[in-house]
């Protein structure tokens, strides 16, 4: 029995060395989904642990911008734009947009190629 402890105990602990167990439901990089501390059914988008966005319900990504869309309370569908940048601390997220809105930017932006990757919190009929 305490061979089968301290196989538990070693694999738990590589695991956290290697970050080979990662809680993130989405990443790109340093940028993770994961869920949200304060409030369990929000995911919570971060970069190297600064925060960007709540509530994702859906994001996509290139190698210059994440795109995401929030579903408020009241059912409304807003869409956000983040440009990549190398100082993470001056990163914004842009937002938030219509669909329409949201539309016309991505192809001023030249990502109208862009799509979501992953959608959360989907209900099944």
């Amino acid at each position: 029995m305490k061979k089968i402890y301290l196989i538990l105990i070693i694999c738990v602990l590589l695991s956290s060395c290697f970050d080979l167990f990662d809680p993130a439901y989405w990443k790109d990089g340093n940028y993770r989904l994961s869920t949200n501390a304060g409030e369990p059914s929000c995911l919570y988008l971060s970069n190297d642990g600064i925060g960007l966005l709540e509530c994702v319900k859906s994001i996509g990504s290139n190698k210059e911008y994440i795109i995401a869309t929030q579903i408020s309370r009241k059912g409304k569908v807003y869409y956000w734009i983040i440009k990549k940048k190398e100082n993470k601390y001056k990163e914004k997220p842009e937002g938030p947009y219509d669909l329409k809105q949201f539309t016309e930017i991505k192809k001023s932006l030249l990502i109208s190629d862009l799509n979501f990757e992953s959608e959360f919190g989907k209900k099944k009929n």
